[in-house]
């Protein structure tokens, strides 16, 4: 019998696709003895470790390095500490027969390293339209790379890339199903023109404070809904107290089920981060995004960039970026009914359905 081991992690745009895959898994049978995670302490998903652990069949998290500092003595160090997981991780392992599959970050390089060294099947799975260091260097030693973005295939093996889009997590995928009216009846609201601000995982200080000077210039008939991010609340709590917003504003540090704020929201305002944007896809979202300017190689850019290409969404880059611009495409979707029609089915074209079903599908021939 063979076991699935999966890695990646960090950030939630790592994350979050592996954990939708994880779970997809979990609802079907599968040859797999069992689904083995490992991941960082310092990451997401030591954070959202009760996910992970009603998820897999076991997990386990250690001590990895992130290439971050390019200085000599730093990646010398942070090259140890991967290998070093890497034997913790074969430790682990030792005995089994095994596939990995990685999301990506540094997390992924321990099991990708340990891979190569046994020679056992990797795939890779990358987020964003350009890849990090690490799933490049990994592409060299997998089976396949899955990709979310067609124009990312140029960074890779070209006989290796496949196109499956990005594993969304089956909660998010079923709101869709609900009416507009049930899920503003549950969340106790009515209906309105609605714009969500976005600010990842993380939280994002230049939005937050977009939006709180965007509450000041909007009309009472729109509601601004905004996640701030947990470090930034209560900070971003008293800016809205000082201003005194003129729209009606719902502001929440993070919000677990995005799937029902995203089910009612006409407009968003978002960083570019993969699992954002394919969500924001996937509901068919006119999206204002705001890259996050120093992404490794600019990758959030040329997120955003797809979607601008395809009649979705709109792209201000930070140093462009002011309240007064970003109002007027507000009520611009505001006055025109037909814009945010038109715009939201270009969103919902550039979705690509099944990634979870088309990466099992590669995993199982080589077991």
């Amino acid at each position: 019998m063979v076991y699935l081991t999966l890695s990646g992690g960090g950030t939630g745009g790592h994350f979050y696709p592996l954990l939708a895959f994880a779970r997809y898994l979990k609802r079907r049978q599968t040859p797999f003895e069992g689904i083995i995670f490992f991941g960082d302490r310092r990451g997401i998903e030591f954070k959202k470790r009760n996910l992970i652990e009603e998820t897999f069949d076991s997990h386990f998290y250690l001590p990895m390095g992130k290439f971050k500092n390019r200085s000599t003595l730093r990646v010398l160090v942070t090259t140890l500490k991967t290998l070093r997981a890497s034997f913790e991780i074969a430790k682990r392992l030792k005995g089994k027969r095994f596939i990995a599959l990685t999301f990506g970050g540094y997390t992924s390089a321990p099991l990708g390293f340990l891979c190569g060294m046994k020679r056992a099947p990797l795939f890779v799975h990358e987020q964003n339209a350009i890849p990090g260091m690490g799933n490049r260097f990994l592409s060299r030693i997998a089976s396949k790379v899955f990709i979310t973005f067609p124009h990312s295939e140029r960074y890779f093996p070209k006989r290796k890339v496949v196109l499956t889009g990005l594993p969304l997590r089956e909660e998010i995928k079923e709101v869709r199903k609900l009416s507009e009216d049930q899920v503003l009846k549950e969340l106790g609201w009515e209906r309105k023109f609605t714009v969500t601000v976005l600010g990842g995982s993380q939280g994002a200080k230049t939005l937050n404070r977009l939006a709180v000077k965007l509450s000041t210039l909007l009309r009472e008939e729109i509601r601004l809904v905004h996640i701030s991010g947990e470090r930034n609340y209560k900070e971003t709590l008293e800016a809205y107290k000082k201003v005194g917003p003129k729209c009606e504003v719902k502001i929440y540090p993070f919000y677990e089920d995005i799937g029902k704020l995203l089910r009612v929201s006409n407009l968003a305002i978002s960083r570019a981060g993969a699992s954002s944007s394919i969500e924001l896809s996937y509901f068919g979202i006119p999206t204002i995004f705001v890259p996050y300017p120093y992404a490794v190689y600019n990758h959030q850019e040329e997120n955003a960039r797809y979607f601008v290409k395809g009649g979705g969404a709109y792209l201000l880059r930070e140093k462009e970026l002011s309240a007064q611009k970003v109002k007027n495409l507000v009520l611009n979707h505001f006055r025109d009914p037909s814009l945010e029609k038109q715009m939201g089915e270009a969103m919902k074209k550039l979705f690509i359905p099944n990634a979870e079903k088309n990466i099992l599908s590669h995993l199982l021939e080589v077991i």
